[in-house]
């Protein structure tokens, strides 16, 4: 039972870093009809593409029978399960038809709370290597954001700063789906994300292959999520140590690497002596860094040697 306990403790505690997922239909299967065009993300609820005239981003769905849709899905499927959403994140500059961005937008199940971390995490694929882009992130906001511009088709540009950005150098990988994760930390009352390229052409970093010419930087997503998460370690209050113990500093952070006060990097750090221990932890996959140390003294008779009471009375 003890060991039993044990297990289920380090379960709980190792797992702690992420909570339930905010964003609703992460994974684009939920759909009230099945796309049979383009521009239709909004079948796709609740997400939506933030335009409701000039365009739209597209639902990919493998119970489609749309020809141009099935061509797309024959040739990169879904991260996961049977949906995806698909987006223009840039027209081709040498073309001249001006700045043209689609996104897809969706609110979250609940509201952001002040000084709270949150994980993100979503996952993107071009549909070609001839023409990728850099510039993809997520930025989240109090209110729905509308991207439409009724007076001129072509200022699609959301001129926003994304809070969480793509930081693996341009995306051009057409085999295997990229990450793109980061921490944010909340203002408060945020409850809406959108994701695509927030900057205008100038300020994108893209690449367009010498020997083509083609009209758009297409992108699908898949598998988004933004999570309560924390970093937090911690070795314990300051103690002492009796001659003869160990003490085992377990830090338990997910997926992080450690280094110790002696520099070493082990995932436990055995104490056998007085001192002052401290480590500091490193989780890669969102560039964060956490830290906590523990005094550990060398313990008095009264506390490695408590005096043994025996009660007077026996029920």
């Amino acid at each position: 039972l003890i060991i039993f306990l044990i297990i289920m403790a380090l379960k709980v505690n190792s797992q702690h870093i992420l909570s339930t997922n905010l964003v609703p239909n992460p994974s684009f299967e939920e759909y009230k009809y099945c796309p049979f065009s383009c521009s239709q993300i909004d079948f796709a609820v609740p997400w939506n593409s933030t335009r409701i005239v000039t365009g739209s981003s597209d639902y990919l769905n493998n119970c489609t029978t749309f020809y141009w849709l099935l061509a797309f899905l024959q040739k990169i499927s879904p991260r996961t399960g049977d949906g995806c959403a698909g987006i223009i994140v840039m027209n081709n500059p040498f073309n001249m038809t001006g700045v043209y961005r689609e996104y897809i937008a969706t609110k979250l199940t609940k509201q952001l709370i002040n000084k709270k971390k949150y994980c993100v995490n979503f996952f993107v694929i071009p549909f070609t290597s001839v023409y990728v882009i850099e510039d993809i992130g997520m930025f989240f906001s109090i209110n729905q954001i509308n991207s439409e511009n009724p007076f001129f088709f072509a200022l699609t540009l959301i001129d926003s700063v994304p809070q969480i950005k793509n930081n693996n150098g341009l995306i051009n990988d057409t085999l295997n789906w990229t990450k793109i994760s980061g921490v944010y930390e909340a203002k408060g009352a945020e409850e809406y994300i959108t994701i695509g390229n927030f900057n205008n052409d100038i300020n994108t970093n893209y690449w367009i292959s010498p020997n083509s010419n083609p009209l758009t930087a297409y992108y699908m997503i898949d598998d988004v999520s933004v999570c309560e998460c924390s970093f937090d370690i911690n070795l314990g209050a300051d103690t002492m140590l009796c001659e003869g113990e160990t003490i085992i500093l377990n830090p338990n952070l997910p997926n992080a690497t450690y280094t110790w006060q002696d520099s070493s990097h082990a995932a436990t750090y055995e104490v056998k002596q007085p001192g002052t221990y401290w480590v500091r932890a490193y989780v890669a996959e969102y560039d964060v860094y956490s830290s906590d140390t523990i005094v550990i003294t060398q313990g008095d008779d009264s506390f490695c040697n408590p005096p043994l009471t025996i009660p007077n009375v026996i029920t």
